[in-house]
């Protein structure tokens, strides 16, 4: 006899909340170690942006790969919302503070709304990791 399964759909719904919640914040924090890596190793092109596009000061510039790179370690920690709130609300107000910048400074039109389309997966991660610490979930 084919036994069949029976899934509730709730169920089924709270595991592609989780499942897509993973995907989105595993894809927010490789952005953020990718970039944070190029200002460490003194990427040519990252570095010329940043300080003659953007007039970023040069000292700066590896402090910010730094703090790229511990905020994606930051939204990795499993069961830790308080860290996770925060590091949400430090890469919106980076990011925010990035689209001010391309807006002031040269480049491509295309390139000044790089940060807003980031800003977008940001979302997309923080609001599916609230869903799923609704559903008592937890990444």
């Amino acid at each position: 006899m084919k036994t069949e399964r029976t899934i509730d759909k709730s169920v089924q719904a709270g595991r592609a909340t989780q499942r897509a919640a993973m995907i989105t914040t595993v894809v927010v924090a490789f952005m953020w170690v990718y970039f944070g890596r190029l200002y460490l190793i003194h990427d040519p092109d990252e570095w010329r942006i940043a300080n003659q596009q953007l007039e970023y000061p040069l000292y700066i510039i590896p402090f910010i790969g730094v703090t790229h790179i511990l905020g994606s370690v930051g939204l990795l920690i499993p069961n830790m919302p308080r860290l996770t709130e925060w590091v949400y609300a430090g890469l919106s107000f980076t990011l925010l503070l990035a689209f001010y910048s391309q807006l002031n400074g040269g480049g491509s039109t295309w390139d000044k709304f790089d940060p807003i389309l980031v800003l977008a997966f940001v979302f997309a991660s923080y609001v599916l990791r609230r869903r799923m610490r609704a559903n008592r979930w937890s990444i």
